[in-house]
């Protein structure tokens, strides 16, 4: 099982420092241009890859194995390239900090994008008396190309305790990062109101920007197809627009370089043209100048309090849920994340940048509270822990130990498999069919729950 053509490949500016990151996005069957297609429950998953200095990045096989997997389950999935991967920009860091801010971003960004992501969604013209697909307009009334094709059930899914789940993840090096992120809660709290040109603000109108354009899109898709179906109704071209990962169309002369910049100029184009219409909703004057300040300001001074983005409206409840597969655990999460304080040798190693000083006894203590933040939100939610008796990386004890110790909080959502055989990399025997089966009963178990119906 393989991924699909990504339906958005993009960038995304890091919470940490504005580094862009790489992003693809894979839209699931109930997005499909069919009208027959399952309707979309709003489920959404982020999985991250190995070690970037040893090769690690979206392209890795058991990320393409296990988002396929969580795709063809309904989800829709993001990838990306934490900083240093595959030729993106940057550097792995020592403390792994630069990294979860990476993955945050993609967090932030994806909770928004499925919120706004909503194409199927019945038009104001549209009625319930409208014909049903396939037949014909009733008599004395002819249709037209504005046809709009109703979803097959309300999005978001009316019901009580109606919620989709937001499933993080990641392999090797990727679930020890996911492993060390705040709650879901705590990061999608760095998007409520952000500053006007900050980077949590970018990444927020990037997401509202791109759901918006693939809204039209999905929505025309849709009708084209369904009209496509009544052999009465009148052909007619559906001009929809076409966005990264999607360029076929284009001149052949013209290099993956130059589309992915074009793409980036209409990201930023988009991006602006939103913002002016938030500010104006709000009664906020246009920014023309880096300061933040409106033209005609006499001084920043005049305004003490900086512009923020308001709050998104009954923006999307997720459910939470989390998925490591062959975590890190010991001496070699040290390692992997470059986090020894006293190394000064290897200083001299250009990608290692410098050793992060010793904590005083309040950031130890702020960075205690942040790990015990961490490890709870695996026991609080839904959590499947995968990995195999033969890793190299870690001796199997301590993932026992570690499995033991987080299963007996009471009560714990956290869940343990331990696959016989397999080793770290997934390639021994029937490894990659039983880790993909581990992986579609565990989705298959999250979207089963009446909580995320």
């Amino acid at each position: 099982m393989t991924l699909p053509k990504p339906s958005l490949t993009f960038t995304l500016p890091s919470l940490h420092d504005g580094l862009p990151i790489d992003c693809r996005l894979y839209h699931p069957a109930s997005l499909a241009a069919s009208p027959r297609a399952p309707p979309w429950r709003k489920h959404a998953a982020v999985f991250a890859h190995p070690y970037a200095p040893l090769g690690g990045c979206y392209d890795d096989g058991v990320v393409q194995l296990v988002a396929s997997t969580l795709l063809s389950q309904g989800f829709l999935v993001c990838t990306f390239n934490f900083r240093g991967a595959h030729g993106s920009a940057g550097r792995t860091s020592w403390t792994a900090r630069p990294e979860r801010a990476d993955y945050t971003s993609v967090v932030g960004f994806l909770l928004h994008y499925v919120h706004f992501l909503d194409p199927f969604r019945l038009p104001p013209r549209s009625t319930p008396t409208d014909p049903p697909h396939g037949a014909p307009a009733p008599e004395g009334e002819e249709e037209t190309s504005q046809v709009r094709i109703r979803a097959p059930t309300p999005t978001p899914p009316e019901g009580a305790g109606a919620s989709p789940v937001f499933l993080s993840g990641g392999y090797s090096y990727g679930a020890m990062i996911t492993s060390q992120l705040p709650s879901l809660a705590t990061m999608a709290a760095l998007f409520d109101a952000p500053e006007l040109g900050s980077h949590a603000a970018e990444i927020r109108l990037r997401a509202q920007h791109l759901a918006e354009a693939q809204n039209a899109v999905l929505a025309a898709a849709r009708e084209a197809a369904a009209d496509r179906l009544r052999p009465a109704s009148p052909r007619r071209h559906v001009g929809g627009l076409r966005v990264g990962g999607d360029e076929e169309g284009r001149k052949s002369h013209e290099t993956r370089r130059s589309r992915s910049a074009e793409f980036e100029e209409a990201i930023r184009h988009g991006v602006h043209e939103l913002l002016a219409r938030t500010r104006k909703a709000h009664g906020q004057k246009p920014d023309k100048s880096p300061d933040g300040t409106a033209a005609g300001d006499p001084s920043p001074r005049e305004h003490p309090q900086p512009a923020r983005l308001p709050p998104v409206a009954d923006r999307t409840a997720f459910r939470p849920a989390y998925l490591l597969v062959s975590p890190l655990q010991g001496i070699v999460t040290n390692l992997a994340a470059m986090s020894f304080p006293a190394l000064p040798s290897l200083s001299a190693k250009p990608w290692f940048g410098k050793p992060p000083p010793l904590r005083d006894d309040e950031a130890a203590s702020e960075a205690m509270a942040e790990e015990e933040e961490a490890e709870s939100k695996l026991v609080q939610s839904p959590t499947l822990a995968i990995y195999g008796d033969d890793d190299v990386f870690v001796p199997v004890r301590k993932l026992r130990a570690w499995k033991s110790r987080l299963e007996a909080v009471r009560p714990s959502l956290f869940r343990a498999h331990e696959v016989p055989s397999a080793g770290h990399f997934w390639a021994q025997g029937n490894a990659a069919s039983t880790l993909r089966e581990a992986v579609k009963a565990f989705a298959s178990s999250l979207l089963d729950d009446k909580g995320a119906r």
